[in-house]
């Protein structure tokens, strides 16, 4: 491997420490217990796909000290650079416990060892500790200026998937609004519009015009039906009321009322009102064309301007 290895090409260098070392079944447990959680992918299997390791639930967490041994010849092995080996090296240290409390972790010890660049350690740590179930923590690390956004993606589901009380921060869009990373993913994006729609109504809308043409009308149309078809409340009406006095452009206008007309928004109870607030909304109320009686929401040809279903729907504008 030549001397800039020399350090750790070799096993029993890198776990000299303890070299016959194995992950306990606690370890073990928790890990297959994390990666169920996140979807039967942990940011570990992303790391040692990108060194050509295939099937990364089989060989971490390695069960034995030869399962080890073997995970270590697989990272030297690879053709990818020699930080990037590194890199796992480090976050496999990091599941060992200090051998001695007075002692530097092994981890630590390690990176000193190899000079491990700064970029690579914080990485490693943030997805450690995303690993681990300590999202907070771990974005600390990934929000980072000097870090390339990586594996935004995995970051951003998994934040979303793991909100625990509306009440907390709102971390995916936290970690979205301060890396601003490219996302391709439309199960990527719903997800992360979804937050968005959950905490205001014009944000999502002018955030969806950036995103990818084949991927808008869909986007929008998520917006309408979560807000119009929402529980009832003061919090419905408010946002529904906001909606229908959003500047739409000429699409939004035209796919405002095809789904509320002839999508699956015709099934909305509030669909007719939507759109005839609308109508007054846009200076277009004259020329407001009842679409037919399949549309919900309809009261006897007009909207209902009082009693509860009004109360509780489509109120007055906001201010």
């Amino acid at each position: 491997m030549g001397d800039e290895t020399e350090s750790w090409a070799e096993f029993d260098q890198v776990f000299a420490f303890d070299p016959v070392f194995a992950y306990g079944e606690q370890t073990i447990n928790k890990i297959v217990k994390s990666r169920q959680s996140m979807d039967n992918e942990l940011f570990i299997d992303l790391l040692l796909q990108t060194l050509s390791i295939q099937g990364p639930s089989e060989v971490y967490p390695p069960k034995s000290n030869q399962d080890l041994r073997n995970l270590h010849e697989r990272i030297l092995q690879s053709s990818s650079p020699p930080a990037h080996q590194q890199c796992v090296l480090y976050y496999l240290l990091k599941d060992v416990p200090s051998p001695d409390k007075h002692a530097a972790p092994p981890a630590a010890t390690f990176t000193e060892s190899v000079h491990l660049p700064g970029k690579y350690r914080i990485f490693i740590d943030g997805i450690w500790l995303m690993d681990r179930g300590k999202y907070k923590e771990g974005l600390s690390h990934l929000t980072e200026p000097v870090l390339i956004p990586t594996f935004p993606e995995k970051i951003i589901s998994t934040l979303c998937a793991h909100r625990q009380q509306r009440a907390e921060e709102d971390l995916a869009l936290a970690y979205y609004h301060t890396v601003k990373p490219v996302i391709e993913s439309y199960k990527v994006l719903e997800s992360l519009f979804a937050r968005m729609v959950a905490s205001g109504v014009a944000e999502p809308l002018f955030w969806s015009r950036g995103q990818p043409e084949a991927f808008r009308r869909k986007l929008f149309e998520r917006l309408v039906k979560e807000v119009l078809d929402a529980p009832e409340g003061e919090e419905r009406a408010r946002r529904s009321m906001e909606l229908v006095y959003l500047p739409f452009d000429a699409d939004e206008e035209g796919w405002f009322e095809e789904y509320l007309t002839e999508g699956k928004g015709k099934f909305i109870p509030r669909a007719k009102d939507a759109l005839r607030v609308r109508a007054i909304a846009t200076g277009r109320s004259d020329a407001f064309v009842d679409q037919g009686s399949g549309l919900r929401g309809d009261s006897g040809g007009g909207m209902e301007w009082s009693g509860s279903s009004f109360e509780h729907g489509l109120m007055t504008p906001p201010r």
